[in-house]
């Protein structure tokens, strides 16, 4: 995603090319009918004031000649500019969704550090910002175009009257511009700041809202409105300043368009009295020119909310073009294999280089071993299988699949092969049926139902008086823990992915719950290798092995029975959890 606005816009305008040059040509002939109309008009004036004085026949056959000359170019001028807005509704919806559709897949590039920066809310709501901004901006350039090619058309007609009116509007322009550009900028800074303000009382909102059950559970009401009006108070201020700087632009631009009128009329005065121009050029000129200075004044207003739509997709855009941290290799490979061995070779990782968390360290785990990870928490456990699955790239060795290192495969592909199912599973808020059938999107209703059934959740599905078509709500709410662990490891099976993690997924439940959720990952666990993180011992009895971390470093490594039977960390912690403690 380009990082500045213009660059940001290029590729869309390029596309829709046609559909802007044939508005532009649109625009050309309605500016011209505007131009030309309002001499007929005058005409009209003239003779009937040529005919209060000398009473002339042909009065009657004149004027309807000019009032019919008027209203066709009038007519033909108005509809040619409304079919412009049929061409509009034709491409600007396609420019929202080409600019969400973009901005979605760009952020679905970023790495998993980027969603730990930022909060959700603030995301999406810079998304829309730049969709809703993006449409602004087309629409003020069609404004902003129609404006400046009104007043070419009309400079030229006033010039083709008198050469001393071109003078008048080089001076009334050079005065004009260079202020309304002064007083935009000013405007763009204010709406920068506004739009960033904006965002972040959107982000304390939403934040609070996501996290409704703990704000009751502490009854931190007040504490969260209190952190709400500090954000408001900010907005209030930003948003209030740029009011007022508002205000003041459109004084300035009134005081000017009516100063300019005046001036205007006792130049040409002073032209007709110099017989330098007729009565028919005095009323044409002027009535140009009163549409002139109200484009002047429309200019320099567009102007200054262009800037400040500008000023938003500039804040948009420094949120969410930031490169990814983690990119696939020019020549990725994919990944496909039925069976797994991980190997880390010398690997080295720090979330901040200066303390790194493993140092050298190697490893090897078969294909289909079903391996336990144990340790007091922040001893590495988590960052050992986010590595392997490149949620963070490390700093020295290799980390392998079947060979291959992980740095030379897609993303995609590599995520395709392993199956996580974390302590807090993340439901869509969609149906049961579309919530297990994400694991494999092209599965089939009997599919779906059979991994439901290895999963134990086919019974309490069917429970629900739309069986697979209930809605979960927000992240799954009208679950509980254990049926939610149950979807996921339905979804698990139904992607049969031949890497199983699993973080912490009995930890938080009961025991009835875990003993569904055991039975379920007999036939989850079956062929795969697999990386189990629990805390709570007992539910690692049947691992192949285990691996006990403590600092970044493996301090034991053997099977559940050999571990047990050494004096180590890991007897102390089955110890302390047989004596009724948690050790977390």
């Amino acid at each position: 995603m380009e990082k500045t606005p213009l660059r940001f816009i290029r590729p869309y305008i390029i596309k829709f090319r046609w559909y802007f040059l044939f508005i532009i040509l649109l625009i050309f002939v309605r500016q011209i009918a505007e131009a030309v109309s309002p001499y007929y008009l005058a005409k009209i004036y003239e003779t009937l004031a040529e005919t209060t004085e000398k009473n002339t026949g042909d009065m009657w056959n004149r004027l309807f000649f000019f009032a019919f000359l008027f209203a066709v170019i009038m007519l033909a001028g108005t509809l040619i500019s409304e079919l412009s807005m049929f061409v509009i509704a034709r491409f600007i919806p396609k420019i929202r969704t080409m600019v969400i559709k973009d901005t979605f897949e760009d952020v679905n590039r970023q790495s998993i550090s980027f969603f730990s920066r930022e909060m959700t809310g603030n995301i999406s709501g810079k998304v829309q910002l730049l969709a809703n901004s993006t449409l602004d901006l087309t629409g003020y350039c069609h404004e902003i175009f129609y404006t400046v090619s009104n007043l070419l058309v009309k400079t030229v007609a006033l010039g083709l009257v008198s050469s001393y009116y071109i003078g008048i509007m080089a001076v009334y322009i050079a005065l004009i511009v260079p202020v309304s550009f002064k007083l935009g900028k000013t405007r763009r800074k204010l709406g920068t700041e506004t739009g960033k303000q904006t965002s972040a009382a959107n982000g304390t909102i939403v934040d609070a809202l996501a996290n409704y059950s703990e704000i009751k559970s502490f009854a931190n009401f007040k504490f969260e409105k209190i952190n709400l009006m500090k954000a408001l108070r900010l907005l209030r201020g930003a948003e209030t300043k740029e009011r007022y700087v508002a205000g003041v632009i459109r004084l300035i631009q009134q005081t000017v368009t009516t100063a300019s009128l005046a001036g205007f009329l006792f130049v040409s005065i002073f032209m007709l009295k110099a017989d330098i121009i007729n009565i028919t050029d005095f009323i044409y000129a002027n009535t140009l020119f009163m549409s002139v200075s109200h484009l002047a004044f429309s200019l320099s207003w567009m102007y200054s909310n262009l800037a400040r739509i500008f000023g938003n997709i500039s804040s948009a855009l420094e949120t969410l073009a930031v490169e990814p941290e983690i990119v696939d290799a020019p020549h990725a490979k994919n990944l496909k294999i039925r069976k797994a061995e991980i190997v880390f070779d010398k690997v080295s990782f720090g979330y901040d280089r200066r303390k790194p968390l493993f140092n050298n360290l190697s490893l090897v785990i078969p294909a289909r071993q079903k391996v336990g990870l144990v340790g007091l928490s922040g001893s590495g456990k988590s960052s050992f299988v986010k590595l392997i699955s490149r949620y963070y790239d490390i700093n020295d060795g290799s980390i392998r699949i079947n060979g291959f290192d992980i740095r030379e495969l897609t993303q995609n592909s590599l995520h395709k092969n392993i199956s996580v199912i974390p302590q807090d599973v993340c439901l869509f808020n969609r149906t049961l049926y579309e919530n297990i059938r994400y694991g494999d999107p092209d599965a089939g209703e009997k599919q779906v139902t059979a991994a439901a059934k290895k999963a134990y959740a086919d019974n309490f599905i069917r429970e629900f008086p739309d069986g697979y078509q209930t809605r979960v709500g927000d992240r799954g709410v009208i679950l509980s823990g254990g049926e939610r662990q149950r979807i996921a490891i339905a979804r698990a099976i139904l992607k049969n992915a031949p890497i199983l993690v699993f973080d912490e997924a009995t930890s938080a439940l009961d025991s009835e719950s875990e003993k569904h959720i055991q039975k379920s990952l007999v036939n989850l666990m079956k062929g795969k290798t697999v990386l189990a993180i629990a805390h709570r011992l007992s539910t690692l009895s049947q691992m192949d092995r285990i691996l006990v971390f403590d600092k970044g470093k493996i301090i034991e490594d053997g099977s559940p029975a050999e571990l047990l039977a050494k004096n180590g960390l890991y007897r102390k912690l089955y110890n302390m959890q047989a004596g009724g403690f948690m050790q977390t």
